[in-house]
């Protein structure tokens, strides 16, 4: 606006300088006509004074204006981080699938046993029986067990075939045969129980017979022999067959040791016994103060005293075939000896 005015001040100031370089009639001019100029100027300067207060109004208005817009875009940016982070879980899930394809590579089939039989179930000892296999397997074996279930013996065989065994006489009345076929880490097993028969009978019945008994040797042996019990044993004398045997028994552990007779006779020591209680007689009498308990000690330390008179009946003897085992009959049952090995006793009857 001012700057109009200023142009506007000067057209006129020119066109009045141009006119006054013409020639004029002489004619004289109102001067009050040029007294206008004056008030140009002053209206002028009035105006210019607001510019300065414009100039502050508006850099203040653009500065906030500016600092709101990174504000909005900071906002955008997290919420797409986790957009991309819930991708790769996804992805991950069909892994197992993969993993478990190995399970299903169980292709070697189990061992399997299509049959296991023997010629003959129930024989004599020392008899030969065979035994007839088929088996679907990669390898086998057949073992040998005892009526206790240990294993005496084992064949190494193939998964199908024949196998000749003779039965033994010295473990038992019962000898099992068990076959094992192998695949990778995997077993079948199945067994075959054979009777032993045995041709001789037992001299107090085979009824009473333990278990895990062999087959007599031979008929029971009789001959004389003599018994007594004490107060924590027993003593019992036999001579049949040559043996001449003494053995005491102690009833702690059911340990015995048996040693040859050599009373002669006659000759007894005197003792004198509490009372209700009797010395030891005959050959017992001489083992009595002569020999020692199964544990070192003295025989009235280890049996005491003897609670009844002595019985001086037969006895009978019978061995067990392969064992050393032995039984021998009394008034008060039928002992079983284990024989040197463990030397223990048992009565059975």
């Amino acid at each position: 606006m001012a700057r109009k005015l200023l142009i506007g001040t000067a057209l006129i100031i020119a066109l009045i300088a141009q006119t006054a370089c013409q020639p004029q009639p002489q004619e004289v001019v109102e001067l009050p006509t040029l007294a206008v100029l004056p008030s140009v100027t002053p209206s002028d300067t009035p105006t210019a004074t607001p510019t300065p207060t414009a100039t502050p109004t508006a850099t203040a208005t653009d500065t906030p204006t500016a600092t709101l817009t990174p504000t909005a875009t900071a906002t955008v940016t997290p919420s797409r981080t986790p957009t991309f982070t819930i991708t790769p879980t996804f992805t991950l899930t069909p892994t197992p699938t993969a993993t478990e394809t190995p399970t299903a590579t169980p292709t070697p089939l189990a061992p399997r046993i299509i049959s296991f039989a023997a010629s003959q179930t129930n024989v004599p000892p020392n008899t030969t029986i065979t035994l007839i296999w088929q088996a679907d397997a990669d390898a086998a074996r057949i073992d040998q067990l005892n009526q206790q279930g240990g294993v005496v013996q084992t064949f190494s065989v193939v998964p199908t075939g024949q196998l000749p065994v003779v039965v033994p006489g010295g473990f038992g009345r019962l000898v099992i045969y068990r076959l094992t076929v192998i695949r990778g880490a995997e077993q079948a097993t199945t067994s075959i129980p054979i009777t032993v028969a045995c041709t001789i009978p037992w001299f107090f019945g085979n009824e009473f017979a333990p278990a895990d008994a062999a087959c007599p040797t031979a008929l029971g042996a009789i001959g004389p022999g003599a018994f007594q019990p004490f107060e924590r044993g027993f003593m019992i004398y036999v001579n049949a067959n040559g043996l001449n045997t003494i053995y005491g028994l102690q009833t702690q552990d059911s340990r015995y040791v048996g040693f040859v007779s050599q009373w002669d006779g006659t000759t007894i020591i005197p003792s004198t016994p509490p009372a209700g209680l009797l010395a030891p007689a005959n050959m017992f009498n001489w083992a009595y103060y002569n020999t020692s308990s199964p544990a070192g000690a003295a025989w009235n330390i280890a049996i005491g005293w003897a609670t009844a008179p002595i019985n001086t009946d037969n006895r009978t003897i019978q061995f067990e075939e392969g064992t050393g085992a032995f039984y021998i009959d009394t008034p008060v049952g039928v002992f079983r000896f284990t024989g040197p090995a463990t030397r223990t006793w048992s009565r059975i009857k």
